[in-house]
């Protein structure tokens, strides 16, 4: 998670929200804020460049696992969605976001146009409604619903694996107490305050 810089090159677009959503430029960098915090920083000499250090861990282990379907819990700037276009343009990927303009704002200055589907719902609606499994997913919402392990545990496959991106570190105490029986690794990239939890999978101990 980065904040905003004190001196901006140019502003692009701005909508006051809620969300707050600015896009500025940065000498070939398109930027995208959201309240105040960067969501997507993407080169535009090189859109498909993943910039966002703490999203590594989770860039390499969908090029380790290749799976054919990721389910994404937030869509931010669009990061994975880029990446998933151009490195794995036969996986199946659906994101679940629930602001519509962010929606509109990444489709108009961010997407790739690759394979994906995008819907505009509550993460929680979605979850509770879906009968699909899925072998990947990658939760970057916050804070947790009631009952998100029981809407996981239906969702990802039993031996699939979730990412948890905690771009609120002061929660990780509570996020902890919830994996005590969960094998999980916790990454953290130097210069951000995002924690990114590997779970290996939330149907076994």
């Amino acid at each position: 998670m980065e904040q905003k810089p004190s001196a901006i090159q140019q502003l692009v677009w701005f909508q006051s929200g809620p969300p707050r959503l600015e896009l500025t430029e940065e000498g070939t960098f398109l930027c995208l804020y959201l309240d105040g915090i960067m969501q997507s920083k993407m080169n535009q000499l090189a859109p498909a460049a993943t910039l966002s250090a703490h999203l590594g861990p989770i860039l390499f282990s969908l090029q380790q696992l290749k799976p054919d379907a990721v389910l994404q819990l937030g869509l931010g700037g669009g990061d994975i969605n880029r990446f998933v276009s151009t490195v794995l343009p036969n996986t199946q990927l659906l994101t679940v976001e629930l602001s519509q303009v962010v929606i509109d704002t990444y489709q108009r200055f961010f997407c790739l146009k690759g394979q994906e589907e995008l819907v505009a719902l509550p993460a929680q609606d979605f979850l509770q409604n879906n009968q699909q499994q899925w072998p990947f997913v990658i939760w970057d919402i916050y804070p947790l619903f009631e009952d998100w392990q029981q809407a996981m545990q239906k969702t990802l496959e039993q031996r699939g694996t979730i990412w948890i991106n905690l771009s609120q570190p002061e929660y990780q105490q509570q996020l902890e107490a919830l994996l005590t029986e969960r094998s999980y690794q916790c990454h953290q990239a130097e210069g951000y305050l995002n924690l990114v939890y590997e779970i290996n999978s939330l149907t076994g101990k």
